[in-house]
């Protein structure tokens, strides 16, 4: 049986620029950054793991918004790719 509808998150894509690695656990990947993500307009706090994650590069993400109670609103992403840019790409420009 799932869970009631009203606490179910519905998963949603999300990508952007890493500007900063606030916490990275080597161990087991666990990462807490802070993004600039497509359509927000403030940086935005994403939860995830990754082998080895840093400033400038370019993550997509899928997961789900959390409200947690000490850090506020949250993206917590069941994937997440990181990628190095280009000098030259397109997102690299904008």
């Amino acid at each position: 049986m799932g869970q009631p509808a009203s606490t179910r998150a519905a998963t949603e894509v999300l990508a952007g620029l890493v500007e900063r690695v606030t916490f990275h656990n080597e161990e087991n990947g666990f990462c807490v950054l802070r993004v600039k993500a497509r359509g927000q307009r403030d940086l935005i706090t994403v939860l995830g793991h990754a082998a080895m994650i840093s400033a400038g590069e370019f993550v997509q993400a899928s997961g789900a918004w959390v409200n947690d109670r000490t850090h506020g609103v949250q993206f917590r992403a069941s994937f997440l790719k990181a990628a190095k840019l280009h000098p030259l790409s397109p997102t690299m420009r904008q």
